[in-house]
């Protein structure tokens, strides 16, 4: 691999990583309510699963789904219900984030954040698809490929953390506005995971 594959494969993590999806939702939410420190098992999670979802691409399971339509579906169904579990639970909460109010908040527990983590970084099967796409072009097959998969994974996983905590940080550094119209908040961040689910599912319809 070149140095010139790397650096656009780095461009490649980079701009997929800063997109938003509901592993950054998850952490922007959490990150609000109770700051970054305490955003870390999630972040943790969901790199375990982006680590999991590499190993499964590489290990062609991801040409294995694109094969088998019905086991894609059901797994696109799955996960569409999951993030919509997670929309309508955060659309329904009501509550006020203000320090004054509540300066002692409860949280889930570590395993359960990072389990959380691991779960939204893998409900859509496409990126399981679109790793296995995005590894393959830049392997060179003359070449020695663990070494060449292995930096490929600590790229994308350094892309990756960067984004988690940028968010991370940048959502806590607004903080303060957002705790005033936290219900408002809570349905916007709702309605971004239904529509995602909804996205999801309805991109299984033309698959």
């Amino acid at each position: 691999m070149t140095l010139e594959s790397w650096i656009l494969f780095v461009t490649v993590c980079f701009v997929a990583s800063m997109t938003p999806g509901p592993g950054i939702l998850s952490v922007i939410t959490h990150s609000i309510s109770y700051g970054t420190k305490n955003s870390i098992p999630i972040i943790l999670g969901i790199l375990s699963g982006l680590f999991l979802l590499s190993l499964m691409a590489i290990m062609g399971l991801g040409v294995v789904l694109e094969s088998s339509k019905e086991l894609f579906l059901w797994l696109q169904y799955i996960g569409a219900a999951y993030l919509c579990f997670i929309g309508i639970k955060a659309f329904k909460t009501k509550s006020d984030l203000s320090a004054e109010k509540c300066p002692e908040k409860p949280q889930k527990s570590f395993i359960a954040l990072y389990l959380h983590g691991i779960g939204v970084s893998m409900v859509n099967p496409k990126t399981l698809c679109f790793f296995s796409a995005l590894f393959i072009p830049f392997i060179n097959l003359n070449g020695n490929t663990s070494s060449q998969f292995i930096i490929l994974l600590l790229t994308l996983l350094g892309c990756s953390t960067f984004s988690l905590f940028f968010y991370s940080i940048s959502a806590q550094a607004v903080s303060p506005m957002i705790k005033k119209h936290s219900n408002a908040f809570n349905k916007v961040i709702g309605g971004c995971f239904i529509g995602l689910s909804l996205m999801l599912a309805m991109s299984s319809n033309k698959t």
